[in-house]
């Protein structure tokens, strides 16, 4: 029968006598010694480390029965036949059997996995009992075949040389890679939550983790360090092996080697393949394959890699690089790689793929990069269904929790009922990140010294471990296993419920408001940092992720659709905007006063506890910040309609309250985090521009808040006088970063209306934005494309413009991807085509290369790296779009 993890039931009894083992070496205290563990001849070091675990354990074990005895082995050991045990399934993987059999306890597995998992389940039992569990019989598997976490081996900034995502293997960047101790009690916990895989993350790591003969000029480090790094590496996959934990290193495409790239007159990333890169690649791949047999692979395709080059690169360099590896092994059976359906296109790539190399997981996003819904649905829950019909493992990727930081966050029922999606979906793997990722291995409490995730997070690592291996438990029973987890650790039973029910009424919040209010699921935005008036009433200007609503939440409205019906009198359906709003903040009330309510029946660490209870007056605020923002903005968007000044007074009351928890908020949070957020590069743009190095924490924002209520104070007095309102200033031409286009694709022109658009067309630009005139720029053929190759004088954003409502197959610019920026919509007018937005992305200094394919699209120029510009709407072009009149003017 199955059986739930820790938990003390009665089985069936049975009896039998095993003879014929070989004991190994077993030492422990004089009252566990009567209960010796036996494991099979030629066991394999993930049984023996069970063993271990076991004997450690019996170690509590206070009575014994005489004569009991624990004996270990997989099914099919020959010394198992002669007993009645029942077979596991033809397909069976990592699945035990726990049986009592007179004085003799059997811990057997369908593999060397399975008698692991066996072995912690009764380590487990005896340490809650203190006793070996009397009459067991259970048999368990794992739900999901890939069960695993992620570790960045990446910095919250970008140090290496501008490029995005390289970060060398070394002492300095990454200490905790060469701390054995740390790494064995991080694996232990991975093995204890039965966690079968680790991620590392990093954009080109075969230059910190390989020698390279056929490429000299590719090393990046000295060898001493490239001799440390390549034994722990060796070291690390060693231990995680021994604990049923495949490594996999991830890296992007097309990445290089930077000392190769240099050597070679090439970028550090490449958008298209290149015959010397696609060698060094296919080199690089096969020597990490043999070096590293035991190790996986997993490969972001994208992002610097345009996605219809995808296909090409993974059949062309990849698989052939993975193939070679395993030919110089001599092994014939194809070991899974992990390919990211992200910036990609992965329908063709797999339809490329899959005849050269059948065993391909894929992995995609589980609500973008946030947590927002327990479930998914429209184009995500499409994407997912494809996947899992076409892949070996769909792996669903719960990415960088952007909504949650830097709160604790553990909601367990949330977990399990997200998990129990997996399964009904067809999804077979979990890769979860840490709710800090950029920032591994520290918590962002500003404490002293400082907080490890492993253990301020230890419920978010243990119910994504526990539901992983069985969503299927009974919720009554799972709410008395939590509330026994948090007692164990808070010292009462009292303590235990209070918690659990705070972690369980905060949990939903900042998930259920998001996709109701948020412009995005992904990076870009901190959500506990707050948002503006601007980003709440006009979303569209800020590139909103259309999925954050229609795939990545319940059905309901957005608030300007709320608004829109409120005033058509029309019904409202799924979840409102402002009845999200309410409940979420209701939800923290009950939250932060269960909290407080526990304090008399703390009595074990009483320091982590008042952190709990700061978080969740923080979380009150926060959602309290919220609900009286969407409060305004409603009345805002309600005055665009009948311009009845009632509404904006209500709105000025509204958001003069807003500021205040605000201010509250910041008082409670900002003293007790180092950053609200962990990646501090200018990706993060919502609520404000310029990244965590202008915006890290609570009290930079404030100041933003209050000058926005000053203006839309000063807005009001000047809308009741009659004074007129300057909406737009003075608009000059954008600074540019001097470039030189290298022979090849494309030509350059100066931007100005009359200007041809495409290099072979006669389409000429008839309204441009002001910004734009006089720009040097660049245009190409769109029914030929090319890879454009330039020098930049300094580092720069490229600005490129794009047809605003063109098709994925002809624009590489996804949302999710948010590798780009969007800067103003509605720039470039020209005969027959739509309007163009224009879109930023950031380019290193020196030597580099785009190919965007084909389509409609221009360069328009570049700017300094370092300037920040808020994204916004060119009036006078869209003014003859009939669209209603923008508000934003009363805010900024």
């Amino acid at each position: 029968m199955q059986m739930t993890q820790r938990e003390i039931t009665a089985g069936t009894a049975a009896s039998g006598v095993l003879a014929c083992w070989l004991m190994l070496a077993f030492a422990s205290p004089a009252h566990a010694a009567s209960v010796p563990v036996f494991t099979a001849k030629g066991a394999t070091p993930r049984e023996l480390y069970g063993a271990e675990k076991l004997r450690a354990a019996l170690i509590e074990v206070i009575d014994a029965p005489a004569g009991a005895r624990i004996v270990v082995a997989i099914r099919n050991a020959p010394e198992l036949k002669r007993y009645d045990l029942p077979e596991f399934w033809p397909q069976a993987e990592e699945s035990f059997l726990i049986r009592q059999m007179g004085k003799t306890w059997i811990v057997t597995g369908s593999d060397p996995s399975g008698v692991l998992y066996g072995e912690l389940e009764l380590t487990d039992r005896i340490r809650a009992a203190h006793a070996l569990p009397e009459g067991i019989d259970d048999m368990e598997h794992p739900a999901l075949k890939l069960r695993g976490t992620c570790i960045g081996m990446q910095k919250p900034e970008i140090t290496y040389e501008g490029a995005e995502y390289d970060y060398p293997y070394t002492p300095a960047n990454f200490p905790f890679f060469y701390d054995k101790a740390e790494w064995i009690k991080y694996l232990d916990m991975l093995a204890e939550e039965r966690y079968n895989a680790l991620y590392l993350w990093n954009g080109h790591p075969f230059t910190s983790l390989l020698k390279l003969p056929k490429y000299p000029e590719a090393q990046e480090l000295p060898t001493a360090q490239l001799d440390q790094n390549i034994a722990m590496f060796k070291w690390l996959t060693a231990e995680a092996d021994k604990r049923g934990i495949w490594v996999l290193q991830g890296f992007y495409n097309i990445h290089l080697s930077h000392a190769f790239a240099r050597a070679h007159h090439l970028p550090f990333h490449l958008s298209a393949p290149d015959p010397l890169a696609t060698a060094y690649t296919r080199y690089a791949i096969s020597e990490f394959v043999r070096e590293y047999p035991h190790a996986g692979l997993m490969m972001t395709l994208g992002e610097a890699l345009s996605p219809h080059y995808g296909a090409e690169w993974l059949t062309q360099a990849i698989l052939p690089g993975v193939k070679d590896g395993l030919k110089e092994l001599g092994i014939t059976t194809e070991p899974p790689i992990v390919v990211r359906a992200h910036a990609t296109d992965i329908d063709a790539d797999m339809k490329a793929a899959l005849p050269l190399y059948s065993n391909i997981d894929t992995m995609f996003k589980w609500n973008g990069e946030s947590l927002t819904w327990t479930n998914v649905r429209g184009p995500v829950l499409d994407r997912f269904k494809m996947l899992a019909e076409n892949s070996n493992v769909a792996i669903a990727n719960v990415h960088l929790l952007s909504n949650l930081e830097p709160f604790r966050w553990g909601d367990p029922d949330f977990i399990r009922q997200t998990l129990a999606n997996f399964q009904r979906i067809g999804i077979g793997g979990l890769h979860v990140y840490p709710l800090r990722y950029w920032d591994w291995p520290w918590a962002g409490d500003h404490t002293s010294p400082l907080l490890d995730q492993t253990s301020r997070d230890w419920i978010w690592f243990a119910a994504w471990g526990r539901y992983a291996w069985n969503p299927n438990r009974d919720p009554e029973k799972e709410h008395a296993y939590w509330a026994a987890r948090f007692a164990e650790k808070f010292g009462s039973a009292e303590a235990g419920e209070k918690l659990l029910a705070a972690y369980t009424l905060a949990g939903p919040c900042q998930p259920s408001l998001l996709p109701r209010i948020g412009i995005t699921e992904g990076n870009r935005q901190a959500f506990a940092l707050g948002m503006t008036m601007p980003q709440l009433i006009d979303a569209a200007r800020f590139n909103p992720a259309v999925t954050l609503w229609t795939g990545d939440a319940p059905d309901g409205e957005r608030l300007s659709d709320y608004v829109d019906e409120e005033v058509k009198h029309e019904p409202h359906h799924g979840e409102t905007p402002l009845g999200v709003s309410d409940e979420t903040a209701e939800a923290a009330r009950q939250a932060l006063e269960a909290a407080q309510a526990a304090a008399p029946f703390v009595t074990r660490d009483k320091a982590e506890y008042e952190r709990i209870v700061n978080d969740m007056r923080a979380i009150n605020q926060l959602m309290l910040f919220y609900n009286a923002k969407v409060k305004a903005a409603e009345q805002v968007l309600l005055y665009g309609y009948d311009h009845d000044a009632a509404h904006l007074h209500r709105a000025e009351e509204l958001l003069a309250e807003s500021v205040d928890r605000f201010k509250q908020l910041t008082d409670i949070a900002g003293p007790a985090y180092r950053t609200a957020t962990s990646m501090e590069t200018t990706q993060r743009q919502i609520p404000f521009r310029g990244g965590m190095e202008n915006f890290p924490n609570w009290q930079q924002c404030l100041p933003m808040y209050e000058k926005e209520l000053a203006t839309f104070r000063k807005r009001l007095v000047q809308l009741s006088s009659g004074a007129p309102i300057e909406q737009n200033k003075t608009i000059t031409t954008l600074p540019q970063v001097p470039f030189t286009l290298k022979p090849g694709a494309g030509e350059t022109f100066t931007v100005e209306k009359g200007a041809a658009l495409f290099a072979d067309s006669q389409i000429a630009i008839s309204g441009l934005a002001p910004e734009l005139a006089g720009m040097k720029g660049i245009r190409i053929s769109p029914a030929e494309g090319g890879t454009l190759h330039f020098d930049l004088a300094q580092d720069a954003q490229i600005l490129v413009g794009f047809i605003s409502n063109a098709s994925k197959k002809n624009s590489v610019l996804d949302p999710e991807t948010e590798q780009w920026n969007l800067l103003l919509l509605n720039a470039v007018d020209a005969p027959k085509i739509s309007a163009m937005a224009v879109w930023a992305k950031p380019l290193p200094a020196g030597e580099n290369e785009l190919d965007l394919g084909t389509g409609e699209y221009v360069v328009l120029g570049f700017i300094p790296a370092d300037l920040h510009i808020a994204p916004h709407v060119n009036f006078v072009q869209s003014s003859k779009d009939g669209s209603p009149p923008n508000l934003d003017w009363l805010f900024e």
